[in-house]
């Protein structure tokens, strides 16, 4: 998309969508790529980064929006807020960003790392499942960060359907979501 769209753009649409199907992947991707590019090229990185967790963000309120037969408009901000501050950054940074478009080459797509990212985040998501029966609902919370760290539209939705069928209340919904948003993000600023 960069190179048929241009820096600004194809950055934006790139990470977009990547992140609507994973923002860790893409955060990964974006974070080993990084390691053998020049500083003109970070620009365009961080512009993608942004572009993947807003994605995330806004997949998180329209799961929540969507997901739930009781719509809980104060438990969006979890959601919005943050989503409202990444656009603004892409906003600042996309103007910044020199526009160009590049026609070199046709880009490479491995397989392999995609393999192993999923049957990482597969593994850890049998782990959290292990912990939810031995720890029961006081586990819960603990649940939701350890599998938001790298798969949070999961986590998103196993909440909401455990608040739908009133086993917890819309309390401890939120604090799940804020939780959610909480180890998304720091498991992309550790990548």
């Amino acid at each position: 998309m960069i190179r048929l769209l241009g820096n600004r753009k194809g950055a934006i649409l790139t990470g977009f969508f990547g992140g609507l199907v994973s923002s860790t992947a893409t955060t990964v991707a974006l974070a080993k790529e990084s390691q053998e590019t020049s500083a003109d090229e970070l620009g365009k990185q961080t512009l993608t980064f942004l572009a993947a967790t807003m994605a995330m963000l806004v997949e998180g309120a329209v799961l929540l929006t969507l997901g739930t037969s009781q719509i809980h408009a104060s438990l969006l901000i979890i959601f919005f807020g943050p989503a409202l501050v990444a656009a603004v950054m892409i906003f600042l940074l996309a103007r910044r960003l020199r526009h160009r478009k590049t026609a070199d080459g046709v880009p490479e797509v491995e397989i392999l790392p995609i393999l192993k990212l999923s049957a990482f985040i597969l593994g850890v998501l049998a782990v959290s499942r292990l912990l939810q029966n031995v720890f029961g609902e006081s586990g819960l919370a603990l649940l939701t960060f350890i599998v938001s760290l790298f798969e949070v539209h999961g986590s998103i939705i196993a909440n909401i359907q455990l608040h739908d069928s009133d086993v917890i209340g819309l309390q401890l919904l939120g604090g799940l979501l804020a939780i959610s948003a909480v180890a998304s993000m720091i498991s992309k600023l550790f990548i």
